[in-house]
C-alpha cells in the first residue's frame, strides 16, 4: 500500500458542518521530544512543543509511505511497510542491485535514472529500480530509517516525470548520505525496516528501542517522558479533527482545526479531570453553563480513547463535561477514564477559521499553543475503598492519572526483537537470480515467484525475529506479521528463532534465550533485548518493539493470550503461555 504524503485526500462528515481544506495542506512533521514535568501523586503538569500538524507541502508526489509513520516522539513510529512490497521489491531483493546499494551514497545521485556513473555495476544495478511503485514504498522506509529529520532522498521517473521525495526521519545512520556505511549502520537499518513491516496493510503505531550510536545521537531510541498523540487512521489517513477547517467553525463538535496534544494513563473507571494551567487542580464545581462564557479564543478540550486522536461523535469520543474550578477562568474538561487505560488529548481555539491552531510552525498561532499547559486530577471510581491514600477493588487497583504518560509506560507490551542484516555477505536467499526483482530497460518489473517448495522461507538469509514474552505461538506470530503473499507464493522477510528470553514457569515451549541480554545497559529499564541469536551469529544491534495493545501488529488475535498489567487494572488469564 502506498501512502501520498503530505495531503490525503480527506472527506470531512464533521458534526457541526464544517468542511476541510483540501490536499497537500497539513503534513504533519515529526516532533522532538516534548518538554515534560515528572508525573506528581494524582497532578501533573508539562509543556507541549506546539502543533503537530504544522509544516508545508513539497512540489511533486512526496513520500510516498513515510508519512503514514510521521506522528512519533523520539521512538514512537507506526509500522506500515508493506510485507509484500519488502520481499519483492528492486532494490534489496535484487541480487544485482542489493550490494551496490552499501557501497554508495543513499543520496539522490546513486538512483538517478539518468547522469555520471560511478561506475558499470551503479549504472546497471540502480537504475530504473525506482519506476517500481513497491520498490518506491521500500525505499521511503530506508530513507527514514537511515537518514534524519532534513535528508532527504529524491528521485525523477523520466519515463513519466514524476518526482518523488523521500524523507529522513529516525536517523540511525545519517552518514549514510555522504558515502558507504558499515556493518553496524547495516544492521541497524536493517532491524528498523524489519521492524516497521505489517503485513495487514495498516499503520500501527509501535515504541522502538535499542541501542543505536549514543555518542552522536544520545536519547535515539530510548523511551521518551511523553507521546504524542496520533493524528492518523490505521489506514494512514489523516483522521480530519486535525486538518485545517476550510472555513470559520466554533464549538467543541467541529471535525477539524484541532491539535495533538499527548497521551495520558488512567485507571479505567476513575473519573480524570483535565484543564489548562500550572496549579493542581482543585474544587471543581459542576457548571454545564461555564462554557457559555468562553471567547472564541479559549481552550476547549477534547478526549479520545487510546492513543488516537478522533473525531466528535466517533467510536473513541470520550464524551466529558466541563466543570467550573476555584481559581481558575477556564473549565476543566471531566470524564471517566476508558477501559483502554489511556486517552489522548486534542485542544483548539473555542473558534477556529481557515488559520486557527493548524498554522505553520513558527506562526503566532503556532506560538500560543507551544505555551499551553495542562494539568490532571483524578479520583478513585465509586464504591472503592480507600486506605493509606490508595484505593483498591477486587478488579485491580487504583492509580492517580498520568499527564503527559511517559512512553514506556504507553507501550508496555514487549512484542520482540528484529534483527540481522538485509545486505552483507550472500543475504538473499539462492533460489533469486540475477535478472529476479529487477526493472528492465523497458520499465518493467520481472518479479520472483516462490515455488511451493520454498513457500513460508525468508527472502533475506540473515534476517531474524524472535518473540516477547506475551506471545504463545511465536512462529504463526512472526509469520503473520512478517511473511507476504497467498496460496502457495508466501514469502517472508525474516526467519522466525523463536522466544527472545526467559519463559513463564510453563511446559513445552520452544527454544529460549535467544537474546543473552534482557535489558541493555544504555537506558536501564526500557528492556530492550540485546546480543540476539540467529542463524549460529550473535547480532549485536538489535531493535526491540513495544506495542500500546498485544494485538495491534497480528491478524488473528490468539496469538496474544497472555498480557501484563494495564495501568490501574490487573488482566491475565489462566491459560499457559510461552515466550
Amino acid at each position: 500500500m502506498i501512502y501520498r504524503i503530505p495531503g490525503l485526500l480527506v472527506f470531512c462528515l464533521g458534526l457541526s458542518g464544517a468542511g476541510c481544506a483540501g490536499v497537500g495542506d497539513d503534513a504533519s512533521p515529526l516532533d522532538g521530544p516534548p518538554r515534560a514535568a515528572p508525573a506528581g501523586s494524582g497532578t501533573s503538569t508539562g509543556t507541549v512543543v506546539g502543533p503537530a500538524n504544522g509544516g508545508s507541502a513539497n512540489g511533486g508526489a512526496t513520500s510516498d509511505a513515510v508519512a503514514a509513520i510521521a506522528d512519533a516522539v523520539q521512538g514512537v513510529w507506526g509500522n506500515g511497510l508493506s510485507a509484500d512490497a519488502l520481499t519483492r521489491n528492486a532494490l534489496i531483493a535484487n541480487p544485482r542491485a542489493n550490494p551496490v546499494m552499501v557501497s554508495v551514497p543513499l543520496a539522490t545521485e546513486s538512483y538517478a535514472d539518468t547522469g555520471p556513473d560511478t561506475g558499470p555495476d551503479r549504472a546497471r544495478a540502480l537504475r530504473r529500480q525506482l519506476r517500481h511503485e513497491p520498490t518506491r514504498e521500500v525505499m521511503d522506509y530506508l530513507v527514514a530509517c537511515a537518514l534524519e529529520e532534513g535528508q532527504s532522498v529524491s528521485y525523477t521517473d523520466t519515463s513519466t516525470g514524476e518526482q518523488f521525495t523521500f524523507d529522513g526521519k529516525i536517523g540511525i545512520c545519517p552518514a549514510w548520505a555522504a558515502g558507504p556505511v558499515g556493518l553496524k549502520c547495516q544492521q541497524l537499518v536493517s532491524a528498523c525496516m524489519l521492524s516497521l513491516v505489517n503485513a495487514m496493510g495498516r499503520s500501527i503505531t509501535i515504541s522502538l528501542r535499542g541501542q543505536a550510536f549514543p555518542e552522536h545521537r544520545p536519547g535515539l531510541l530510548s523511551p521518551a517522558p511523553s507521546v504524542r498523540v496520533v493524528t492518523n487512521t490505521e489506514d494512514g489517513e489523516r483522521i480530519p479533527s486535525f486538518r485545517r477547517c476550510a472555513k470559520d467553525a466554533l464549538g467543541v463538535s467541529r471535525n477539524c482545526g484541532w491539535t495533538a496534544e499527548h497521551v495520558g494513563s488512567c485507571t479505567p473507571g476513575s473519573t480524570v479531570f483535565i484543564a489548562t494551567g500550572d496549579a493542581p487542580l482543585t474544587n471543581c464545581a459542576d457548571d454545564p453553563a461555564s462554557a457559555a462564557a468562553l471567547s472564541g479564543s479559549d481552550t476547549v478540550l477534547r478526549v479520545c480513547s487510546g492513543i488516537r486522536g478522533c473525531d466528535a461523535g466517533s467510536p473513541d469520543h470520550i464524551v466529558g463535561s466541563e466543570v467550573l474550578c476555584k481559581g481558575r477562568k477556564e473549565p476543566a474538561l471531566r470524564f471517566v477514564c476508558p477501559q483502554s487505560a489511556y486517552f489522548s488529548l486534542m485542544s483548539s481555539p473555542r473558534a477556529s477559521g481557515r488559520a486557527g491552531v493548524s498554522a505553520p510552525a513558527g506562526s503566532d498561532a503556532a506560538a500560543l499553543q507551544n505555551d499551553l499547559r495542562f494539568s490532571v486530577a483524578s479520583r478513585p471510581e465509586a464504591g472503592t475503598q480507600q486506605t493509606n491514600g490508595t484505593a483498591s477493588r477486587a478488579e485491580g487497583t487504583y492509580r492517580a492519572a498520568v499527564y503527559p504518560a511517559a512512553e514506556a509506560d504507553v507501550f508496555g507490551f514487549r512484542e520482540g526483537a528484529y534483527f540481522g542484516n538485509l545486505w552483507g555477505t550472500d543475504p538473499l536467499h539462492p533460489r533469486l537470480q540475477v535478472g529476479m526483482n529487477e526493472v528492465d530497460e523497458n520499465g518493467v518489473f520481472h518479479p520472483a515467484l516462490t515455488p511451493p517448495e520454498f513457500s513460508g522461507q525468508a527472502i533475506y538469509r540473515h534476517a531474524f525475529a524472535c518473540t516477547g514474552e506475551y506471545w504463545t505461538d511465536h512462529a504463526a506470530y512472526v509469520a503473520d506479521r512478517l511473511c507476504a503473499g497467498a496460496d502457495s507464493e508466501v514469502d517472508c522477510v525474516a526467519t522466525s528463532v523463536g522466544a527472545c528470553g526467559e519463559s513463564h514457569d510453563v511446559t513445552d515451549c520452544p527454544p529460549l534465550h535467544q537474546c543473552s541480554v534482557d535489558d541493555g545497559g544504555l537506558v536501564e529499564g526500557d528492556r530492550d533485548f540485546q546480543q540476539c541469536n540467529g542463524g549460529g551469529i550473535e547480532w549485536p544491534h538489535p531493535i526491540t518493539s513495544f506495542l500500546n495493545h498485544p494485538s495491534d501488529v497480528v491478524r488473528n488475535a490468539r496469538f496474544s493470550l497472555f498480557a501484563p498489567l494495564f495501568p490501574g487494572s490487573v488482566l491475565s488469564l489462566d491459560a499457559p503461555t510461552c515466550p
